[in-house]
């Protein structure tokens, strides 16, 4: 492992500090708006759009139950969905793909 060490100082005192090189997760850009990902693992309740359908901005494409809680999955283009990958009561991790959308402007 190549960990770096670091000295840091509070007070006069002097610390060494390790810092693994895994822990910092290197930046992957902005994720694409035509995939909808789930945020945290979870449930899928319910689906509120189905192939083919015109979207707007707003809309709400899911239901995904996570820790208890309903969230709504939305979009924030416009377009229409390509394919639903997830279906009622399917368990999903994070980041897994459930929606693909065509944008159009």
């Amino acid at each position: 492992m190549n960990d770096k060490l670091n000295k840091l100082t509070i007070d006069d005192t002097e610390y060494v500090t390790e810092v693994p090189e895994h822990s910092v997760k290197p930046y992957e850009g902005m994720p694409d708006p035509s995939e909808i990902r789930a945020f945290i693992p979870g449930t899928i309740v319910d689906i509120m759009v189905s192939e083919g359908e015109k979207i707007e901005p707003g809309k709400v494409l899911l239901l995904l139950d996570a820790m208890k809680m309903h969230n709504e999955i939305c979009t924030e283009v416009k377009g229409s969905i390509a394919k639903i990958h997830v279906s009622p009561g399917e368990a999903v991790q994070k980041d897994q793909l459930l929606v693909s959308i065509v944008i159009r402007k």
